[in-house]
């Protein structure tokens, strides 16, 4: 079974969340599809519709010449529009709140030494359905507009090129911040602010350790999905090289594979980055409990209550 509590450095951090999913990983992700693949497949279907008309408004334009001719394309269809474009927020709204929370309730299952199965994992959700739902409203009120603050000054400090290095800190110290905060709010019985402060606790701790492994990780995660995005890219330049004379002769079919080939892409792109997100905050559990292990050195505690138990 894989090791929570543990001392690590920038190397095991790294090491320890790929060996996770060498121990785990087809567990994992199994559990993972079953409570998040129907929502996922949905988000599919409502994608592609509601690509379909905005790419269909798109070329409408493109072919006529008439600035307009996208507007009324939209227009005609604003109804199926609204109604996809509401959907869409909604259902992605939902498969982030669980993709953040799956990794918490699994590892938090590892911890108790429970099986790790759909049960126990939706019933770890429900008994803290109400901590998630208040962490992502206090979030919208008092994280969120620190964040984007913040992100904006980075920004702004882009123009006098001090700002250039500190974005490559800044992502991933947004991410280990949050995430750490997270899994404090939710793992822990303390309060919105106190979560926020043992976040930034953890992060001080080891911060070029946790702010290192995390941009590695965010790296791997990035080069991966470039790869799966690229692939139905070059599936389609294969096929113009190849087949030019036809689709030239009939820009109907033209149309509709440039269609299709783009919302491949966009289709491919979200579901490879909701399924990717899982290893990026694995890493961040992975940083979690060792931070936990610096500062309580519990797994020595916990030893010592495992001899208390064979000798009883």
């Amino acid at each position: 079974m894989f090791q929570l509590y543990k001392k690590r450095d920038f190397s095991a951090l790294v090491g320890d969340t790929f060996g996770f999913f060498k121990l785990e990983g087809k567990n994992y992700f199994k559990n993972y599809f079953t409570i998040n693949g129907g929502l996922l497949l949905l988000l599919v279907l409502i994608i592609y519709f509601f690509s379909n008309i905005f790419i269909k408004g798109a070329f409408a334009g493109a072919q006529t010449g008439n600035d307009n001719a996208f507007i009324e394309e939209i227009y005609s269809n604003l109804s199926l529009f609204i109604g996809f474009g509401i959907g869409m927020i909604f259902l992605m709204t939902i498969i982030s709140v669980i993709n953040y929370s799956f990794p918490i309730a699994y590892l938090k299952l590892i911890e108790e030494n429970k099986e790790r199965n759909f049960q126990n994992l939706i019933t770890y959700f429900k008994s803290k359905l109400g901590r998630i739902i208040s962490f992502y409203l206090l979030s919208l009120v008092i994280l969120i507009p620190l964040l984007v603050i913040v992100i904006g000054l980075t920004i702004l400090s882009v123009f006098i090129l001090i700002g250039i290095p500190l974005i490559f800190l800044l992502i991933p110290t947004l991410t280990s911040f949050v995430a750490l905060t997270y899994y404090n709010y939710i793992t822990e019985k303390i309060g919105y602010f106190d979560a926020l402060g043992r976040a930034y606790e953890m992060l001080k701790s080891k911060f070029w350790p946790i702010i290192g492994s995390t941009f590695v990780i965010h790296m791997i995660v990035q080069i991966t999905l470039g790869i799966f995005a690229i692939i139905p890219y070059i599936i389609g330049i294969i096929t113009l090289f190849t087949n030019p004379e036809s689709l030239q002769q009939n820009p109907e079919n033209a149309i509709s594979f440039v269609m299709i080939l783009l919302t491949a892409i966009i289709i491919i792109s979200i579901i490879c980055n909701y399924t990717l997100q899982n290893i990026i905050l694995i890493n961040q559990g992975v940083i979690f409990y060792s931070c936990k292990e610096e500062s309580g050195n519990i797994s020595v505690k916990n030893n010592i209550d495992l001899i208390g138990t064979d000798e009883a």
